[in-house]
């Protein structure tokens, strides 16, 4: 079995990744690495429901499968430029599913629903971060 790389819980750490290329990119800190991809996975969910008057839920499900998988499933599985490292993926697809989670929040109508998907998503977040790449 190939070994998994090891963890790295220092969120702080400044790290490059190419978001929209293959050849450029740059340097953030990893929780604002993270920060910026939720907030890419939630812009796009919302404007592709304004757009192409999707529903919330498939426009949510929409941005967090193309963030969130598709550049592995390309740059892993089909290009093999790095090791397939399930706790990453999960990291990515959970960290792009922000839409979702904020849907499924909103859909209470009450500060109760909300506190939960807050939670949910905060307490994701933090047993996953270790794990994800930058």
């Amino acid at each position: 079995m190939a070994q998994s790389p090891p963890r790295d819980c220092n969120l702080a750490r400044r790290a490059y990744d190419n978001p929209f290329s293959d050849r450029a990119g740059w340097t953030m800190r990893r929780y604002q690495w993270h920060g910026f991809y939720a907030g890419l996975s939630t812009l796009t969910a919302y404007g592709i429901h304004k757009t192409t008057k999707l529903p919330s839920w498939a426009s949510a499900a929409i941005a967090t499968v193309g963030i969130g998988l598709i550049p592995h499933i390309r740059s892993g599985l089909v290009k093999h430029e790095y090791k397939v490292d399930a706790r990453d993926w999960a990291f990515d697809v959970f960290n792009r599913a922000a839409p979702a989670i904020l849907l499924v929040g909103r859909s209470g109508k009450t500060w109760q629903s909300n506190t939960l998907a807050a939670t949910t998503f905060v307490g994701g977040y933090f047993a996953l971060a270790c794990y994800a790449s930058p």
